[in-house]
C-alpha cells in the first residue's frame, strides 16, 4: 500500500485524496486552516445583533456557485445531487455595464452547495485523514515518510515548498490575484431586480443576494460583494475596514434605491484568488522527487478546473 501526503484541502487537493483513498492508498492531507474547501467557503457568524434580537448569519464568501462541463466532474457532481449536498441556483441574474442592467441568457446550469458552498469539500473530506491547523513549511520530511507527496496549494505558496527542485519550482510560478469580499446583511430587503450580478466599471465585478440560493435563511437580506482582481491588488494592503465602507459605498451606488442600514458588515481578503493567467496544464509532475503540483490554477479558474486538477494529480505516476 503506498502511502501519500496530501497538502491542502481545497476541492484539488480533497479530489485527489478522495481518488486515491478509494483506490485503497493511505492518504494523510495536511491543512493549515481549521475547516476544508479553500475558497469554496461558508462563513458562519453567530449571534449578532440586529433591531429584532439576534441572528446567526451565513455568507458564501469565496466561490459563488460552479457549472459543469466535463463528463468526469459532471458524474460527480451527480452523486452530490444525490445526497442533497449540492442545488441548481436559479437566482435572476443580470450584467451591468454602465448602461443598465441587462439579464444574462438563461441556458447555464449554475449550482451552489446546501445548506453553504462549503457542504462539498465537508463530505469530500469525509473519513479522510485531514490535519488541520498543520501548516506544512518544508516539504523533506513529507518525502522522507511517504511514498508521494502531492501540493494543492496556490502557486506562490507551491513555489515556496518545491524550492528545492529546480524541475518544478521554473514551471509553477503563476501570478495570482486577490480578490476583496464584502459579507453584508440589512435590516431590510435591498430593492434591486436582481440576485447576482456581473459588474464592470466599478470596484465591484460580482454582488449577490446570498439567501436567494437552496437552503439559505431567506429572513434576513445578506449579501456577498467581490472587488475587481485589478481594484483588489491596487488595494491589496488598505485597511479591512476601509475597505468594507468603500465597496459599501459602491455597491449602494449599484442600487439606485440605496442601501438599507446594515446591522453587520465585514471585509475579507482573499490573497490569492485567481491565476492571471492560468497554466492550462491541469498538473505537474517530477517522477524524480516523486512530488505533484495540482490547483485550479494549473488549469483555469473553475471549481471544475480544481477538482480535475485533483484527479490528474493522483493519476500522476
Amino acid at each position: 500500500m503506498s502511502r501519500v501526503a496530501v497538502v491542502g484541502a481545497g476541492v484539488a487537493g480533497l479530489s485527489a485524496a478522495r481518488a486515491l483513498a478509494d483506490r485503497g492508498q493511505a492518504v494523510v492531507v495536511f491543512e493549515q486552516s481549521r475547516t476544508p474547501g479553500g475558497r469554496m467557503a461558508t462563513r458562519n457568524v453567530p449571534g449578532v445583533e440586529m433591531t429584532r434580537g439576534t441572528t446567526d448569519l451565513n455568507f458564501d464568501h469565496g466561490a459563488q456557485y460552479f457549472t459543469v462541463r466535463d463528463p468526469r466532474f459532471a458524474a460527480a457532481v451527480d452523486g452530490w445531487r444525490g445526497r442533497r449536498l449540492v442545488a441548481t441556483w436559479s437566482g435572476r441574474l443580470v450584467a451591468f455595464g454602465g448602461e443598465g442592467w441587462e439579464p444574462v441568457e438563461a441556458g447555464t446550469d449554475r449550482y451552489v452547495g446546501v445548506p453553504g458552498m462549503s457542504a462539498i469539500a465537508t463530505h469530500l473530506a469525509g473519513t479522510l485523514d485531514v490535519r488541520y491547523t498543520e501548516r506544512v513549511d518544508s516539504l523533506e520530511p513529507l518525502t522522507h515518510e511517504f511514498d508521494r507527496v502531492i501540493v494543492a496549494v496556490p502557486s506562490p505558496s507551491a513555489v515556496a515548498l518545491v524550492t528545492g527542485v529546480p524541475s518544478l519550482a521554473g514551471r509553477i510560478t503563476v501570478v495570482m490575484k486577490p480578490c476583496w469580499t464584502v459579507m453584508a446583511a440589512f435590516d431590510r430587503p435591498v430593492s434591486v431586480p436582481f440576485d447576482g450580478a456581473f459588474v464592470s466599471g466599478s470596484p465591484l465585478g460580482w454582488v449577490a443576494r446570498n439567501q436567494s440560493k437552496p437552503k439559505r435563511d431567506r429572513k434576513i437580506d445578506a449579501w456577498v460583494l467581490h472587488a475587481t482582481p485589478a481594484w483588489s491588488a491596487a488595494h491589496l494592503e488598505d485597511d479591512a475596514e476601509l475597505v468594507g465602507a468603500f465597496l459599501m459605498e459602491a455597491f449602494d451606488d449599484l442600487a439606485r434605491a440605496g442601501l438599507p442600514r446594515a446591522f453587520y458588515a465585514s471585509a475579507h481578503c482573499w490573497r490569492h484568488a485567481v491565476a492571471d493567467p492560468p497554466l492550462a496544464l491541469g498538473v505537474i509532475h517530477d517522477a524524480d522527487s516523486r512530488i505533484t503540483v495540482c490547483g485550479d490554477w494549473c488549469a483555469g479558474a473553475r471549481i471544475e478546473d480544481a477538482f480535475l486538477s485533483g484527479l490528474a494529480a493522483a493519476d500522476a505516476s
